[in-house]
This record gives C-alpha cells, structure tokens and sequence, in this order.
C-alpha cells in the first residue's frame, strides 16, 4: 500500500494546500480557476475525513460496524462541523468571527459547482473572490481549534510542509511523528529544546498543543525560502519539504544520489 494511502484527512489536506499553493501562483484566471475548485474539494474532504476518524474512535466499541458506517455516511458536513464537537468534546470550538461562516460558503460554492442550478456565472463570480489562503488557514484553524479543545496536540502537516522520504529515483511523503518535527524546526535554525525530553515536551505541547502555537509556528515557517537540510552522514533520514510536490524540491530534497551516498560510507568506515 502506497505511504498516501494512510490517513484520508493528511492526504486531503496536503492536497488543499498543494492546489491553494499553484492557485495563488497561477499566471492565467483559468488555472487559478481549476487550482480554487480543487482546493475547496479538497478542503471539504480534509474536514469530513478528520471528523470521520474522531467520531469512528468515539464509537468504537459501543456500536457495530455496520452502525458505525451508516452514521458517518448520513450526516451532513455543516451539521458534522456545528453539532460534532459538541458530541465528542462537549463544546463548541472557540472559532475566529466569521470562521464558520466561511466554511459554510465554502461549502455552499462548492456544492454550486457540483450541482449547478442557475447558468453559472453567479457561481464562478464567487468563485472569483476566494482567496486561495483563507481556504487553507481556515480548515487549519478547524483542525488546530479541535485539538486544543481536546486538548491533544494538532499534526505537524497542518502547515502544508511535509515528508521527503529520500530513495533513489522516488519521491513519496510520509507520516513522521511531532518529536522528529522539533527536531527539523532545530535544524532549520529556531531555537527549540528538541533534545531534551521534558523541555521538548512542553514546547510541542505550547505551539504543537494551541491556536496560539499554531499562529506563531506558522508565522515562522512562511517566512523561510528553504527546506530542513540534508545530513550527509545519514542521507536515507526524510526531510522536511515546503514544496514537496515541485519537481526541483524532489530532486533536492528527496533524492538519494550515489555521491551522498559514498559521503555516508565515508562516515561508516571512520
């Protein structure tokens, strides 16, 4: 099984923020057309797939699978995203104004476009208007609130970097747990506590743990024009990649050359 397949809300996430990433690059009003479309498909898909995998972990053991199924399967995402924190926190999430509308509409559009009912203009007019990044930052805000709420931490990838897992001639995105992801932070040049267990843990619980880490940590990360380094010594270890679906960020960061590794082999034999 490919490493994409395990966990519906990353891979629909990393997707949004893929399309929401070349939408605000496109050169022409069609591509940034085709790259809004898929980030509201997607950002809608992260949502339901993220609330699924909670309220199926709520319900295991108190109802059959067949039951487990049926109830995920009928509700609607708006009820789901209102009424589902309520029944698996016992709170409503402390959104931003305005939030939940937003998700709202974008999920009104995107049903617009699924099941046209005028001739369209209106529909691809509010299409016009979105900006790609409040899709994303809103659908995080959901998924860190959740977190905080439960308080759990929310997943690293909620910043749309993800994974390198360097292999010759491949370049696939993998899961890594938030230890590894303090551990990247470190090498990317902020000062986090990465190799001290008790520090390590409170900092991730505080900016891995908060709306208010995630802001922070957030901040940071965009204003970086590089990705974690490589380690020469151990060239097979995955890196952390902020474009890590571009051809370039590939090759760089997740490609394993017979140079790097005659440099490790070097490190073995001393």
């Amino acid at each position: 099984m490919s490493p994409w397949a395990v966990n519906p809300a990353w891979q629909n996430f990393s997707s949004l923020y893929r399309e929401a990433t070349t939408a605000i690059d496109s050169k022409t009003e069609m591509e940034r057309s085709h790259h809004v479309t898929a980030s509201l498909y997607f950002a809608i898909a992260a949502l339901e797939a993220f609330l699924n995998e909670k309220m199926r972990a709520h319900l295991k053991g108190t109802k059959s699978e067949t039951e487990i199924f049926d109830y995920l399967r009928k509700g609607k995402i708006v009820s789901k995203l209102r009424k589902w924190p309520v029944e698996l926190l016992g709170t409503t999430l402390p959104l931003s104004d305005g939030a939940m509308d937003l998700l709202i509409d974008f999920n009104d559009i995107r049903g617009d476009l699924t099941h046209p009912k005028t001739q369209g203009h209106d529909i691809y007019g509010k299409l016009e208007s979105i900006d790609p990044r409040s899709v994303v930052h809103v659908v995080a805000e959901y998924i860190v609130r959740f977190n905080e709420s439960a308080k759990t931490r929310y997943p690293y990838w909620i910043f749309g970097w993800n994974y390198l897992n360097p292999r010759p001639d491949s370049y696939e995105i993998v899961i890594i747990n938030d230890q590894q992801f303090s551990f990247s932070l470190q090498a990317l040049g902020f000062q986090i506590p990465a190799s001290e267990h008790w520090a390590s843990e409170d900092w991730r619980n505080r900016y891995l743990g908060t709306y208010g880490g995630y802001c922070a940590v957030r901040e940071a990360l965009g204003k970086l024009d590089r990705c974690e380094p490589k380690f020469a010594r151990f060239p097979f270890r995955p890196v952390l990649c902020r474009c890590w679906w571009m051809r370039e960020h590939q090759l760089r960061c997740g490609n394993v050359t017979e140079e790097a590794l005659a440099v490790a082999r070097k490190f073995d034999g001393a």
